[in-house]
């Protein structure tokens, strides 16, 4: 493979390359945006568990009956809460909680054997006047727990009959707690506080959530990595194809099963696309070949004949015949350089298109009379069926009659003795057929019968010009908002059909 192949191929790669990160950035992208708005309700849903666990315990703990036990009173319920068996060690518990509409407090229907929520850490409650007593304290002596136990903002909304909700930052932790009121006789005495860390209880959804995001964006990673190895291999061999088929090889490898629909679309139109250029790179060698023949022989035979008469080689009528031979090969010279001429003005879009009005039924029969006194055309019999009404179009009389000469020169060049014209008009649109009983046309050389240059297999091409008065004539039937195509062709004859855009006059 050569540098520019190589080139072009590390080109492909790094464009696929570059693609492949863009979606890897735009997964990893989008997974992060769900692992965040996960993690925030994975947080919200936690603390509200929590909350509701720890006003449970609260509940628990304050008399059921009215009477407001003593700080020793809670700490003998809070004893015999520890030493119940099947106490459970995790976070959620499996028991249903939910409100007693009599009491509204909350209770469990838990069995006794099943799981129960775990025991807060801190305990302490806060009277009326503001005094403290700590019913329980942080197991874990080397962390400083004093923060929980001073006077809460909220300790009036406790003391109104609120349960209270706040989080408190102690040692770069986070506490959930929870204010409940304690009733003495109907009447608020103290509330009751009990805290509880929640770093520990949220880190582990935290880290699950963590090691899901990784799991997926890594087995999409892999996925889109593998993907791009399958296209990238492919892509590389089109890659080659086409900086081959530029170098002027055309005949690429390319890859010849592919599961992909779209790329196996893609390799089978590259495949029809090289063979076309193939066939068109051979038939412009043949072309250039041919008009080169074409252009050179008039020269050669005029300069010969000029030579000769010059050179005093023939004297008299010879002379004169040679005089006239020389003429006419000018003149066929000239026809082809105009030709060549109009073909690049009209591709150019640079020929101008009068748009006068035409009567296109008088102008057909004013070509057929003028070729009907041809030699050339002596054995041609005109059958031309024209409207007896004039047919009108704005366009372009010279370049119309240009068009039909055109046409009628080929049908002479197909040895037909019969030129038959018709007309069939349609609303606004008006359409001839040009119909002869020459030799047709080939089946081979029906594709290209348009190309410019395009003369036909080398033994018919002898004396049929540069090949390009069809070319020029559809181009002049584009220039006047028409067409002009292949109708139908066999070894009995061929029509043509021109349509143009008919007007009022």
């Amino acid at each position: 493979m050569s540098s520019k192949q190589n080139d072009y191929t590390t080109n492909t790669v790094s464009m696929l390359t570059y693609w492949t990160r863009r979606y890897v950035l735009v997964l990893l992208g989008s997974l992060l945006l769900l692992a965040v708005a996960a993690g925030i309700w994975i947080r919200i849903s936690t603390y509200d568990h929590i909350y509701d666990m720890l006003e449970l315990r609260a509940e628990q703990l304050v008399d059921l009956n009215g009477q407001a036990p003593e700080e020793s009173e809670f700490s003998n319920r809070l004893r015999q809460m520890e030493e119940r068996p099947h106490e459970p060690k995790h976070l959620f518990p499996e028991a249903d909680i939910k409100k007693d509409d009599s009491s509204n407090r909350l209770e469990t229907e838990a069995g006794p054997h099943e799981p129960r929520p775990p025991i807060p850490d801190v305990v302490h409650t806060v009277d009326t006047a503001g005094n403290i007593k700590i019913i329980k304290k942080y197991e874990n002596e080397a962390i400083d727990t004093s923060a929980l136990f001073a006077v809460p903002p909220s300790y009036q909304n406790v003391l109104a009959g609120e349960n209270v909700r706040d989080q408190v930052n102690v040692a770069s932790q986070t506490w959930l707690r929870i204010g409940v009121p304690v009733y003495q006789d109907g009447t608020i005495c103290k509330a009751l506080y009990i805290s509880m860390p929640v770093d520990n209880q949220i880190r582990g959804p935290y880290g699950l959530l963590a090691l899901l995001t990784g799991i997926i964006t890594l087995a999409g990673w892999l996925v889109l990595y593998f993907l791009s190895r399958r296209l990238i291999h492919p892509l590389r061999e089109v890659a080659a194809a086409a900086q081959s088929i530029a170098e002027g090889k055309y005949d690429p490898v390319l890859p010849q099963e592919v599961k992909e629909r779209e790329l196996q679309q893609l390799i089978e139109s590259f495949r029809y696309m090289a063979a076309q250029l193939k066939q068109l790179e051979q038939l412009r060698s043949v072309l250039l070949a041919g008009v080169s023949h074409e252009l050179r022989t008039p020269i050669t035979s005029i300069r010969g004949m000029i030579q000769a008469v010059h050179n005093k080689i023939v004297t008299g009528a010879k002379a004169e015949e040679f005089l006239q031979i020389s003429w006419n090969e000018a003149k066929r010279l000239q026809q082809m350089v105009e030709e060549l001429l109009d073909f690049s003005s009209f591709e150019a879009g640079a020929a101008p298109i009068k748009g006068e009005p035409v009567n296109l039924s008088s102008l057909i029969s004013e070509v057929i009379h003028q070729l009907s006194v041809l030699p050339e055309f002596s054995n041609i019999r005109f059958d031309a069926a024209l409207p007896a009404e004039p047919v009108w179009l704005n366009g372009d009389a010279g370049r119309l009659r240009q068009m039909f000469l055109n046409l009628f020169d080929n049908s002479k060049k197909a040895a037909a003795t019969l030129l038959r014209i018709t007309f069939q008009i349609h609303d606004h649109r008006i359409m001839v057929d040009i119909e002869d009983n020459g030799k047709g046309i080939e089946a081979t050389d029906q594709p290209f019968i348009f190309e410019r240059f395009y003369r036909g297999s080398a033994r018919q091409a002898i004396g049929r010009g540069l090949g390009l008065g069809l070319t020029i004539s559809r181009l002049l039937a584009h220039a006047h908002g028409g067409d002009l195509v292949l109708l139908r062709t066999s070894p009995a004859g061929t029509t043509f059909r021109l349509s143009l855009t008919r007007s009022l006059k």
